[in-house]
Parts: C-alpha cells; structure tokens; sequence
C-alpha cells in the first residue's frame, strides 16, 4: 500500500455504488460532498467504459439539480468532449448530454474550449457525433464553420442524438437549420 493512497479508496467506493446500481445514493453524496464529485471526475478515466458512462450521468445529474455544486474546469469540458469520440455508446452519448448540459448552465464561458474540439469532432466523428458537432455549432454561434455546415446540408443520412426530436433526423436538416441561426 502507498504512502499516499488514501484518495483512492473514496474512488473506489463510488465505483462500486455505482456497479451495484446505487446511483441515487451516489448523486444524494455528490450534491452533500465535492470529494465526490471529484472523484466521479477521476472515474471518468476508468478503463471501464460502464463506469465512465455511469459517472457522465451522475455529473449530468447533479449540474440540473445543483450547478454549483461542480466547479466545472476547462480540463474537464477538455474531458467530456473527448469522450464524445468514444466507440462505447454509452460514453459517447452521456458525453454528448454532459456537454450540452455545461452549455445549458455555463453559456459561452466554455466557448473557446468547445471551439479547439470542433475541427476534431468534424473530421474523426461518426455522422452522430458529426450532428451533434453541428449542435454545438449552433448553440455556441460558431459562425466561421459556416462553410463546413454548408457541405452537409445534402447529407441524407439519418442521425439519432440522445436529445428531444433528435431520432432518425437527416444530418442535412440538421445542417440547413444551423446555417438559418449562424
């Protein structure tokens, strides 16, 4: 044992809440304790991607019932929006979610960062990670990727986001009314 590992052991009790399915018990500590918040920010590099997925809700969670209970930090929108290229749907979509949600609370304090991650999202992304890129192109006003979303208003495909309305939508709706708010 480590000198100095007496962090990992409240890491370590979160993760098993959460495999034993205690998820409210988790955010009921998250919303009393930011330890617990920082450790579900730690969980978000778990090798597990049911862990990860699971942290992502939580966080998701507290930031709508309590937003001031996460100091949330540019390494951790960093974070989140890396998340977004997972493979497992799970993480990708809590990802999504977790984001839009910072955007929702933090407007455009995060807006830089959310601005170096588009390029990125655009290029390596799925075509759902690629709707969701032109969300966040929207929400954030991100106007000099105008010509970007013009290249995808004839885009047949058909994206499902985990948002309201956001299931089986051509990407080139979604492109067209992104271009009418830029």
């Amino acid at each position: 044992m480590g000198l100095f590992s007496f962090g990992k052991k409240g890491k370590d009790k979160i993760k098993r809440l959460m495999e034993e399915n205690k998820i409210d018990e988790v955010i009921e500590k998250a919303l009393k304790d930011k330890k617990t918040v920082r450790d579900l920010v730690e969980l978000l590099s778990d090798s597990n991607p049911g862990t990860v997925g699971d942290a992502l809700f939580v966080l998701t969670t507290i930031l709508r019932e309590s937003p001031n209970s996460i100091d949330v930090s540019w390494d951790l929108v960093d974070k989140v929006l890396s998340l977004v290229l997972s493979k497992n749907s799970y993480v990708k979509e809590g990802a999504m979610v977790l984001t839009m949600e910072i955007i929702k609370v933090h407007g455009y304090r995060f807006k830089d960062t959310i601005d170096k991650h588009v390029p990125r999202l655009l290029s390596e992304g799925d075509k759902n990670t690629v709707a969701f890129t032109l969300l966040l192109i929207k929400e954030l006003n991100l106007s000099k990727y105008k010509e970007e979303v013009e290249k995808l208003t004839e885009v047949e495909d058909k994206i499902i986001l985990p948002f309201e309305g956001m299931k089986w939508v051509k990407l080139g709706d979604i492109a067209r009314d992104v271009l009418k708010e830029l």
